[in-house]
């Protein structure tokens, strides 16, 4: 969960501290002891993999990091690093490679092996831009283009793109919703029946990210969108106004894309009482590509794009 936004859908990917257990609850389903694994591959970041382990306490489940693992890392079937990880977070100095292909392997006594694969995409590349209305803070009025997209030969990528706060004081906040009228943004994730942000992106917008399918891709020439964000609270910031705006584009892994869509469709489902359906209603299962084990090891790659925001001349 070291993404930001993936701290609204998808940060919790990874857990915080490997010194502190995490109660999961009570469950009707019973799993047994088990190795997760939760990393993401990027050209862009050293590679970064937490370790746990999954056990039964009697009705609940506690996830607790696990040190002293066998860890076996390989690029393109070439073993990177084969040897005794101390911690529950393996870390190497070493930047995955874009177009090829890791595996790992993590070994643990009195636990099931587990064993997970996953490639690095090529990235997809545009060109960015950033428009305002006459009035400098109206933010409903701020436009994000992209267009000019190159698209490498990716076989089941897929495209995510997010959006955040930038403030002066350095902190970074996600933006909760993504507006834009582009028939080519799944609707996994939209909402409709808003007011209409401005005529350029109109009244739908997106929870906090658009996922462009695989097979569209090659179809987006341009895509308009205007970023909003929902104060709630726990995201003020009074030690510094907001001074600029990141995008950023995510060429995702098969991997990536569908743990992240499982995660976001079981959290994000909501079944009320009195609604029939729920008598149909079974919750959704999370993906995970660790054979024999839970999480998920993924690739993707990213290309970040950063705006100033428009300041008053008066």
């Amino acid at each position: 969960m070291r993404l930001e936004f993936f701290g609204y859908c998808f940060i919790f990917l990874f857990f915080i501290s490997c010194s502190v257990d995490y109660e999961i609850g009570e469950s009707f389903v019973k799993e047994q002891q088990r190795i997760v694994v939760n990393g993401y591959l990027s050209p862009g970041k050293p590679i970064q993999i937490h370790l746990y382990e999954l056990m039964d306490s009697g009705g609940s489940y506690i996830v607790k990091g696990l040190t002293g693992s066998h860890v076996v890392l390989r690029e393109n079937g070439i073993i990177l690093f084969d040897a005794i990880c101390p911690d529950s977070i393996f870390v190497m100095q070493y930047n995955p490679q874009a177009g090829a292909t890791y595996s790992i392997e993590v070994i643990h006594e009195g636990l099931q092996t587990v064993k997970a694969q996953t490639g690095i995409p090529d990235a997809i590349h545009c060109r960015a831009s950033f428009f305002s209305g006459k009035e400098y803070w109206d933010t409903s009025q701020y436009i994000v283009k992209l267009d000019s997209f190159e698209w490498p030969q990716n076989e089941g990528t897929y495209l995510w793109i997010t959006a955040y706060q930038l403030f002066e004081n350095g902190k970074v906040v996600q933006y909760n919703e993504l507006y834009t009228n582009n028939v080519l943004v799944d609707k996994l994730n939209s909402v409709a029946g808003m007011g209409a942000k401005n005529e350029t992106v109109g009244s739908i917008y997106y929870n906090g990210f658009l996922r462009i399918k695989n097979k569209n891709i090659p179809h987006l020439t341009e895509l308009l969108l205007t970023p909003n964000y929902v104060a709630d609270g726990s995201n003020y910031n009074p030690e510094g106004s907001q001074n600029g705006i990141r995008i950023k584009l995510m060429t995702a892994s098969s991997e990536y894309d569908k743990y992240n869509k499982s995660l976001y469709e079981q959290k994000y489902r909501i079944v009320y009482d009195e609604d029939i359906s729920s008598v149909f209603y079974q919750p959704n299962g999370v993906y995970t590509n660790v054979e024999n084990g839970l999480g998920i090891f993924a690739g993707m790659n990213e290309v970040n794009f950063v705006f100033g925001l428009p300041v008053d001349d008066h």
